[in-house]
């Protein structure tokens, strides 16, 4: 199958142009009022604001960690495939591509076989368990490849309404967008599974046998879970750890 062919087959035939015929503004503020709706479905309170117009002008924050539409490289079973201009969407966990001869936005097809490499970030399509052990699907970004463990960031943004104030004393809240980060570590190449940012729970990830002698890397390096950077130099130290628990 030619490249061209192999574009048509991704963009095309399996669907990738979900955004067809719409703006991403325009889609994003549809999913807004879908997810508004059914939020305030919850209770009688939150339903006066069911129907409310949402305009993403009036809302603190953006979808995006990045907005620009930067080139990136799109790889077909590790192989690459094309470059084209593209951002990740947080909020809707899609990767948006501009074609040159199209004004809208197309979401890219969400298969395992697709990654994205854009802004020297590697963004790929996966399962993962959630932090309550639920099998998720999403974009991961791996920011550590090893012989053994391999650490990627979910990287989420989730809508948060507004709220009026209750009295002349308070402010409004506006609404906004709040921008997540998790990790996910996978040992020997089993579904990435959350990373705790707890010494109390490195068990429910790493062999017993290696608990001790990380925790000790951990204290004596002053290592901080929850940063990305820490995690990083803790499995690099983790990759040289023995079967008998020593480490170099």
């Amino acid at each position: 199958m030619t490249k061209k062919l192999l574009l048509s087959a991704i963009l095309v035939a399996y669907g990738i142009p979900v955004l067809a015929q719409a703006t991403a503004k325009g889609v994003a503020e549809n999913n807004l009022r879908m997810a508004n709706f059914i939020h305030a479905m919850s209770t009688k309170e939150q339903a006066l604001v069911a129907d409310r117009t949402l305009n993403l002008s009036d809302i603190e924050g953006s979808m995006y960690y990045v907005e620009a539409f930067i080139p990136g490289q799109i790889y077909y079973s590790d192989k690459a495939f094309k470059t084209i201009p593209m951002r990740y969407n947080a909020y809707t966990d899609e990767i948006e591509i501009k074609r040159d001869d199209q004004e809208t936005a197309e979401a890219l097809l969400k298969d395992s076989k697709v990654s994205c490499e854009v802004n020297g970030e590697r963004l790929v399509y996966s399962e993962y368990l959630d932090k309550k052990g639920n099998l998720e699907n999403g974009y991961l970004v791996k920011i550590f490849a090893g012989q053994k463990y391999n650490l990627y960031e979910k990287r989420s943004k989730t809508f948060k309404e507004g709220q009026q104030p209750k009295t002349s004393l308070h402010l409004p809240t506006p609404d906004k967008f709040v921008g997540k980060s998790e990790f996910y570590l996978t040992a020997d190449s089993e579904t990435p599974k959350f990373l705790p940012d707890s010494k109390k729970k490195l068990s429910t990830v790493f062999d017993a046998d290696k608990i001790g002698v990380l925790k000790t890397f951990i204290k004596k390096n002053d290592i901080d879970l929850s940063k990305k950077e820490d995690l990083q130099r803790l499995l690099g130290y983790a990759e040289t750890v023995t079967a008998e628990g020593k480490g170099v």
